[in-house]
C-alpha cells in the first residue's frame, strides 16, 4: 500500500483515539451534575463514556497493526501478522498503545460496572455515588494522556516537556469532552438551573484552559523555533491550530457573557445550543489539524 495510505489510517486512529478519550473523560465529570438529574441523564452520560472508553480502546491498537503492515509491505493483510505484530514488544509505539490500552479498558470496566449498579436503583443517583468511579477514571485519563509521550517526536524531549503534554492532553479531554453534555443540558434542563451549571463550568472551565494555555506554551517553545512557524509547513499548520484554539476560546468567551446571561429570555436555551454547537465544531477541525501535526508532520529541528 502506498505511504500515503498508511498515514491516513494513523491519522484516522490518532483521531479515534482523541474521540474516545474526550467522550470518557468529559462524560464522567459531567455526571458530577451537569445534567437533569434523570435517570435517563444518568444511562445517556454512562454510555457516552462507555463509547468512548471502547473506540478509544479499539483505535489504541491501530498504531501496532498499521506499522506491521508497513513493516510487512503486504496490504491490509500485512496488518495481522501476530509474529511480526509481537516482534513490535518493546518499541515507543506498542508501549504507547499499552498505557492507551489498559486506560481505555479501565475506563470501560468502571463504567460498565456503573452501569451495572445502576439498573439495581430504583432512584437516581446522588453525585457521591460516582466519587470511588472518578478516581478510577482519572487514573485512566492519566494512563491514556502519558501515552501520547512514548512516541512521537515528543518522546525525544525532556521529561518536563513530556509531563507538560500528559497534562495538556488530559485537560483537552476534559474541556472538549464537556461540550455535548452541555448542549443535552440545554435542551433538557430548565432555565435557572442551566445559569447555575453553565456560571459552574465556567469556573472549571477557566481553570482548564488556563492549564491548556500553559502547557501548550511550553511545549510549542520546545519543539519550533518561532520563525519557523511562517517558513515551514508544520509551522504554518500549527499556526492554524492556534487560530482554531483561539475562535474555540473566543466562542467560549460568548457563551459566559452573551449567551448565558440571555437565557431567561425566550429562545436562550435555542441560541446558547447553536453556539456550543458552533464550538463543537471549531473544536473537531482542532483535533483533525492536531492529529496531523503530530502523525504526518514534524518540527525540522526533531
Amino acid at each position: 500500500m502506498a505511504s500515503a495510505v498508511w498515514t491516513l489510517f494513523a491519522i484516522l486512529a490518532k483521531l479515534g483515539i482523541f474521540a474516545g478519550m474526550i467522550a470518557s473523560a468529559g462524560g464522567i465529570v459531567a455526571l458530577r451534575g451537569y445534567h437533569n438529574g434523570s435517570r435517563a441523564a444518568h444511562g445517556r452520560l454512562l454510555s457516552y463514556c462507555l463509547l468512548g472508553a471502547l473506540l478509544g480502546f479499539h483505535s489504541s491498537l491501530l498504531p501496532v497493526l498499521i506499522q506491521a503492515g508497513q513493516i510487512n509491505d503486504a496490504g491490509l493483510m500485512g496488518m495481522f501478522d501476530i509474529d511480526l505484530v509481537l516482534l513490535l514488544r518493546g518499541t515507543p509505539v506498542w508501549e504507547s498503545a499499552a498505557f492507551r490500552g489498559v486506560g481505555f479498558a479501565l475506563s470501560a470496566l468502571l463504567v460498565l460496572a456503573l452501569l451495572k449498579t445502576l439498573n439495581t436503583q430504583r432512584k437516581s443517583p446522588e453525585p457521591a455515588f460516582y466519587h470511588i468511579a472518578s478516581l478510577g477514571q482519572a487514573l485512566a485519563l492519566a494512563l491514556v494522556a502519558y501515552g501520547f509521550t512514548l512516541s512521537g517526536h515528543i518522546s525525544l524531549l525532556e521529561s518536563w516537556v513530556r509531563a507538560a503534554l500528559t497534562i495538556h492532553v488530559a485537560a483537552m479531554g476534559i474541556w472538549l469532552g464537556m461540550l455535548l453534555p452541555l448542549r443535552w443540558c440545554c435542551a433538557d434542563v430548565e432555565s435557572n438551573t442551566l445559569v447555575m451549571l453553565m456560571t459552574r463550568f465556567s469556573r472549571l472551565g477557566f481553570g482548564v484552559v488556563a492549564t491548556l494555555v500553559v502547557t501548550g506554551i511550553a511545549m510549542l517553545l520546545s519543539l519550533i523555533d518561532i520563525v519557523d512557524l511562517f517558513t515551514t509547513d508544520y509551522g504554518r499548520l500549527m499556526l492554524l491550530k492556534l487560530a482554531a484554539f483561539t475562535v474555540v476560546l473566543l466562542i467560549a468567551a460568548l457563551n459566559k457573557w452573551r449567551y448565558v446571561p440571555a437565557l431567561s429570555l425566550p429562545g436562550g436555551a435555542q441560541k446558547l445550543a447553536r453556539s456550543i454547537d458552533r464550538e463543537i465544531l471549531i473544536a473537531a477541525t482542532l483535533l483533525v489539524i492536531t492529529a496531523v501535526l503530530t502523525t504526518a508532520l514534524g518540527p525540522i529541528s526533531h
